[in-house]
């Protein structure tokens, strides 16, 4: 098998002849290639240019295709800063009062902010290795993430916690989910084999799980249907420890889990895992960037012997690998993940 059989295999819930191996790795292919953060996030030939490298570098077998969390807020008209060699961060709103949520229109994925740059850079290495390696789109944030960096993530929760019943909540909540789901089928229709989306203001370390089961929920749901209707096939990515919700996102549709190191490995596989898709979930800072690689090949082998079996498992960090980890870390991670994870 290569790369891309070896991955479409396991979405397909069968059996690969090993553990696929994802990296979400898009901080450190920019700095290994030399590439400043705040040139990546708007170059799409950088962003080709750094993860073509990276999986010639170390043969991973899913390309994730990122810039940052601030890529939709930005193109609904919040405003970003981008410190030196770091990801972008939202430093003003879209709106300042729900009364403003009229002036909110769903993005044209195509013309607004950034997204035409990610969406270029995935043609480009469609053209090059789409045949080969799995491309993967990460459409930034989920409805529920984009609502709390359009409206301001404090007041936008207090707001649920005081007036959970205000239609223009509602109304939010819409234009976001309007403006994600186009940026999925945008992804896809250049040429991505599989899309993905963050939604970690919903999980449980910022958010209770019936405030996730009431505002967050139906809107990632919604969008793994419509997507798979499509025949997109969608990863769902919390970061922290989402052990408390899992039963309530292994009722989803098929669709992958990204998990948080934080969250219980073994209660995954046997709620999540049983339909689902598991990726991740070794620890990017504590292991992959500071650890030994002797720490790193333990932990690799400790996921593999919980995840492993009856497939559905694709191997990737918990979330963003530091642009700091040692190459000799991913190389020990993807090496491990070759010798133990054959089936």
């Amino acid at each position: 098998m290569n790369s891309l059989e070896r991955v479409r295999r396991v979405l397909a819930g069968g059996i690969p002849d090993r553990v696929p191996v994802c990296l979400h790795n898009f901080m450190l292919a920019a700095h290994e290639a030399g590439v400043r953060m705040e040139d990546y996030r708007v170059n799409p030939e950088a962003i080709a240019r750094v993860h073509i490298q990276a999986v010639e570098k170390y043969g991973h077998d899913c390309i994730m295709v990122d810039t940052d969390t601030t890529m939709l807020a930005e193109a609904m008209g919040a405003q970003s800063e981008c410190a030196p060699n770091e990801p972008g961060r939202i430093v003003e709103p879209a709106i300042r009062s729900l009364d403003e949520v009229d002036r909110l229109k769903v993005i044209n994925p195509e013309a607004d902010g950034r997204v035409p740059a990610i969406l270029e850079s995935v043609r480009l290495m469609s053209k090059q290795l789409g045949s080969e390696v799995a491309i993967r789109g990460n459409a930034d944030q989920a409805a529920f993430d984009l609502a709390c960096m359009v409206r301001g993530v404090e007041d936008f929760l207090m707001e649920l916690v005081t007036q959970p019943d205000d239609p223009r909540i509602a109304q939010l909540m819409e234009v976001c989910y309007q403006s994600h789901l186009a940026t999925h089928r945008a992804l896809a229709k250049a040429g991505a084999h599989l899309t993905s989306m963050g939604d970690s203001f919903a999980g449980p370390d910022v958010t209770s799980p019936r405030m996730f089961d009431r505002f967050a929920r139906p809107y990632e749901e919604r969008l793994v249907r419509d997507l798979r209707a499509d025949g997109i096939f969608v990863v769902v990515h919390i970061c922290g420890d989402t052990s408390r919700i899992l039963d309530m996102m292994a009722e989803y549709e098929p669709c992958g889990f990204e998990l948080d190191y934080k969250t219980d490995a073994v209660k995954a596989k046997q709620t999540v895992g049983k339909f689902h898709i598991l990726f991740g979930n070794i620890d990017p800072s504590g292991v992959l960037a500071i650890g030994s690689v002797e720490e790193v090949r333990q932990a690799t082998r400790r996921l593999i012997s919980t995840w492993k079996p009856d497939g559905r498992f694709i191997l990737n960090a918990g979330c963003a690998i530091p642009p700091t980890t040692p190459p000799e870390n991913i190389r020990a991670m993807i090496q491990t993940a070759r010798e133990y994870g054959e089936y």
